[in-house]
């Protein structure tokens, strides 16, 4: 193995032990998981009555579908404004994460770029 490539392994290997030691090091203290979210209590219709069954029998039933999914997507809406503020803290780390990478791969492509230059023809 070349010199210079072996080289380039040792300071890669170091650069990434002190950024992973970092990383550890400024991550905060895991917050408690928050409790389990509660059911809904929206209440689920009967079975369709059939085809054969009177108009206002259906109808009633067509309302009751209605009502359930309006129910259900008040709660959704209720969970996800929940979890709201918890995707945005961890947004902020997902985003330093990704810079990271992106800092990483354009220094290795750089590198790489650098290397391929000056290897003999």
């Amino acid at each position: 193995m070349p010199m210079l490539r072996r080289s380039f392994v040792a300071s890669l290997a170091s650069t990434l032990a002190v950024v992973s030691f970092a990383a550890v090091a400024q991550t905060a203290p895991a917050a408690p998981a928050p409790a389990a979210p509660p059911k809904h209590t929206c209440v689920k219709p009967g079975e369709f009555p059939g085809r054969l069954a009177s108009e206002n029998l259906t109808r009633g039933w067509i309302r009751s579908v209605n009502g359930y999914l309006e129910c259900l997507k008040k709660y959704i809406a209720e969970q996800q404004a929940a979890a709201k503020p918890y995707q945005d803290a961890a947004r902020v780390y997902i985003d330093a994460g990704n810079a990271a990478i992106e800092e990483f791969n354009t220094s290795a492509k750089e590198f790489k770029d650098q290397q391929e230059a000056a290897a003999p023809r």
